[in-house]
C-alpha cells in the first residue's frame, strides 16, 4: 500500500514539473485571469440595468438643467433646500407621519428642476421667435438688395436677434469679405437646424440669386413650427392647470380623512398598508410630472 503511495506522489510531482518545464502553468494562469476579466466584465455589464441607466441619465439630464439655467448654484440650492423644509412641513400636516413627510420632503427636491425647466422652455421659446423674426426681416430684405450684407447693413437696428448678425458684419467688412466664409462663421454662432438650412440657401444665393427664395421658404417653415409650438403649448398649459388642481384634491383627501374621519385617517397614515399606498400615490404623481414633460418635448429645442 505504502509503495502506491510512493508511486502516485511520484507521478504528481514529474506530472507538475511537466507542466512548469511546457509552460502549461503560464497559460493555465493567463486562461484564469482572462476568464476573471471576463467574468468582471461581464459583471460591470449586468450592473448596468435599464433602472441604472434611466437614473444616469436622470442625474446627467438634471446637471445639464442646472448648468444651462440662469438661476446660479448658490440660489438654487438654497431653493432645493426651502422645497425640501416645505415639503416635510407639508406632509407633517396632511399625514401627520415622520415617514411620509420625509418621503414628501425628499420628492419636493425635484420642484426646482420642473421650475427651471419650465423657465428654460420658456426662454428658448422667446429666443427662436427673436432668430425667426430677425432671420424673415432679412430674408425679405435681401430679396429686394439682392445683396445680403446691405441687407444686414440696412436693418440691424431693427433686428430682435442682433448680436450674430453685428458681429458678422463687422467679420465680413473688417477681416473676410469673402461672403460665403463669413455665413459659415454665423452658422457656428448658432445652433439651430432651420438656421444652418437658411445659411445654406443664402450660401447657395452667392453664386444663383434665383435662390434668394429658398432662404424665404426656411423661414416660412421655421415660423409654421414656431405656431404649431404655441398652439401646443396653450393646450398644454390648459392641462397642466387642470393636472396641478387634480393634485390638490389629492392631497386634500387625507386633510378630509383627517377631519371627519379620524379613525380612517389614523389607519391611514400609521399603518403599514397605508403608509404604503402614500407611498405609490407620490412616486405615481412625480412620475406623471416628468411623464407630461417629456410628451411636450419642444419640437425645436
Amino acid at each position: 500500500m505504502s509503495v502506491n503511495i510512493v508511486y502516485f506522489v511520484v507521478f504528481v510531482l514529474m506530472s507538475m514539473a511537466i507542466f512548469l518545464c511546457l509552460d502549461f502553468g503560464k497559460d493555465m494562469q493567463a486562461s484564469a485571469i482572462a476568464s476573471k476579466t471576463k467574468k468582471r466584465k461581464q459583471q460591470s455589464f449586468k450592473a448596468q440595468s435599464k433602472l441604472k441607466r434611466k437614473l444616469l441619465a436622470a442625474v446627467d439630464q438634471q446637471k445639464a438643467i442646472v448648468t444651462s439655467s440662469p438661476i446660479p448654484g448658490p440660489i438654487f440650492i438654497i431653493f432645493t433646500g426651502v422645497c425640501c423644509v416645505g415639503g416635510f412641513a407639508a406632509g407633517k400636516v396632511v399625514f401627520h407621519s415622520t415617514f411620509l413627510s420625509v418621503i414628501v420632503a425628499v420628492l419636493s427636491t425635484l420642484i426646482p428642476l420642473i421650475v427651471v425647466s419650465f423657465k428654460e422652455q420658456k426662454s428658448k421659446s422667446k429666443y427662436l421667435n427673436r432668430l425667426c423674426s430677425s432671420m424673415m426681416v432679412l430674408s425679405n430684405s435681401y430679396l429686394v438688395t439682392e445683396d445680403f450684407l446691405t441687407s444686414v447693413k440696412e436693418n440691424l437696428a431693427i433686428l430682435e436677434y442682433p448680436e450674430p448678425f453685428r458681429d458678422f458684419l463687422a467679420y465680413a467688412t473688417m477681416m473676410d469679405s469673402d461672403i460665403s466664409s463669413a455665413l459659415r462663421r454665423l452658422e457656428n454662432q448658432v445652433n439651430n437646424p432651420y438656421f444652418s438650412q437658411w445659411i445654406d440657401a443664402l450660401v447657395l444665393a452667392q453664386d444663383d440669386r434665383s435662390l434668394r427664395y429658398v432662404a424665404v421658404s426656411v423661414v416660412d417653415s421655421m415660423h409654421d413650427v414656431l405656431a404649431a409650438q404655441e398652439e401646443s403649448d396653450a393646450v398644454m398649459y390648459a392641462v397642466w392647470r387642470e393636472y396641478l388642481l387634480t393634485i390638490v384634491l389629492i392631497f386634500s383627501v387625507p386633510l378630509v380623512f383627517k377631519v371627519l374621519m379620524a379613525e380612517a385617517y389614523v389607519t391611514m397614515t400609521t399603518s403599514f398598508a397605508g403608509q404604503s399606498l402614500m407611498v405609490l400615490l407620490l412616486i405615481a404623481i412625480v412620475y406623471s410630472v416628468f411623464k407630461a414633460l417629456k410628451i411636450n418635448k419642444p419640437l425645436m429645442m
